[in-house]
């Protein structure tokens, strides 16, 4: 017997989970589709959980401020302790020639409303003896948090369930049928959904969805290697420490990583160091273009462990328990998520494109989409994030 969905959510990562608990909380008859045993296989349960927010830039970083003030209850409102952690978020530099730009970098973040101070090196050691010597400056605010992201995942889709939502693991989508300008039912391996809204909320898959329905949706795996130790002492001060580069450098700018003769900056390492509550280090990270390969490679490791060390020295004494790559939903046009309703097919709806931001967004997208899906508009602008800003999206040839 066919399925039958208001809503029809592809994907159950942070993203999907998180839109399936908002539009169930909302009053929607959701189903969730998703090809792997359970949630976080994909890039949800690859990443750190780690949300820094001076790291954004506009337009994203409103997106990332109302989403870190859902995470401050968001244990409470789901009935799941996602282990929210107001962790601290310093960022440092190692470079006497970044010093200048992390002044610009201060001067920036304070006219974008973000309470961050800049630290000289002398305050800095004081401040958190687990530095090195060779730190030469910091920036620090305290807006930023760590959670979870195997329980934000598994929190979302238990709240969702418990409001009615339905989830059909180890389930693949296999076509896609329309009638005219709308999505009709989803054909899966297990059956059919008969759906009034589709959403595509597949990550690093989501392109092979978009491709049933003629579109290209200009996303592609981006690999993102991670390093985990074992505990050590709490931290004094921050327990979330970022690399000057991840601002400054190359780490994100496509063109110049091809060109750069560093190798280092070649594979997107510029690192961001976070201290669980336990005590363990999750240690990261990489970005390079692997195809959907998840195997870790010892040289990223390397130049991972080589660059944390430099930041965080005791860390050169202490083991590694383990090593693990994950694939990030990269929007290789602008790097910009990509949430928004398309024009044909009317009902279906796009939520992807977060890259390594997944996890800090996962709150707002959630809220967003359920609001763009059940209101028709949503409670912050999103027109920056439109499918309409791609040209050529429409053109694919379905045969």
């Amino acid at each position: 017997m066919n399925k039958t969905a208001d809503v029809t959510v592809v994907g159950g990562g942070v993203i999907g989970c998180s839109i399936a608990y908002y539009l169930a909380k909302k009053g929607a008859d959701v189903i969730v589709v998703e090809k792997n045993k359970g949630p976080s296989f994909g890039a949800s349960g690859t990443n750190q959980g780690a949300c820094p927010l001076q790291l954004f830039e506009p337009p994203v970083l409103e997106l990332a401020r109302q989403s870190l003030k859902l995470y401050k209850n968001l244990s409470e409102e789901i009935g799941y302790d996602i282990e929210y952690d107001n962790v601290g978020a310093l960022v440092c530099s190692v470079d006497e020639k970044q010093y200048s730009d992390m002044k610009k970098h201060v001067e920036k973040k304070k006219k974008q409303g973000i309470n961050v101070r800049l630290i000289e090196r002398e305050e800095l050691l004081k401040l958190e003896p687990t530095l090195g010597e060779n730190v030469v400056v910091g920036v620090e605010e305290w807006e930023s948090c760590g959670v979870n992201p195997f329980k934000v995942n598994y929190g979302f889709a238990c709240a969702a369930r418990r409001l009615g939502a339905r989830f059909l693991f180890s389930t693949e989508v296999g076509k896609i049928e329309k009638d005219k300008d709308k999505v009709t039912s989803v054909a899966t391996d297990k059956g059919k959904i008969i759906t009034n809204f589709l959403v595509n909320a597949a990550g690093a898959w989501s392109p092979q969805i978009g491709k049933m329905l003629g579109l290209v949706i200009p996303v592609k795996p981006r690999r993102g290697q991670i390093i985990v130790t074992e505990p050590t002492p709490l931290n004094k001060r921050w327990r979330c420490i970022s690399d000057a580069d991840y601002l400054l450098t190359t780490a994100f700018d496509l063109k110049a990583t091809e060109v750069s003769k560093d190798k280092r900056i070649k594979l997107g390492v510029a690192g961001v160091y976070l201290q669980e509550s336990t005590g363990n280090w999750t240690i990261g990270s990489s970005r390079d273009f692997a195809d959907y390969n998840t195997n870790v490679t010892m040289q990223t490791i390397r130049y991972i462990a080589k660059r944390a060390i430099k930041f965080i020295p005791k860390l050169k004494d202490v083991s590694c328990i383990r090593t693990f790559a994950g694939l990030r939903p990269f929007c290789y046009v602008d790097g910009l998520p990509i949430l928004s309703k398309v024009d044909n097919p009317q009902n279906f709806v796009i939520a992807t494109g977060h890259a390594g931001e997944g996890i800090t967004l996962a709150p707002i997208t959630g809220k967003l989409i359920s609001e763009l899906i059940v209101e028709n508009k949503t409670s912050l602008p999103i027109d920056a994030f439109s499918f309409s800003r791609f040209k050529n999206a429409y053109l694919q040839n379905l045969g």
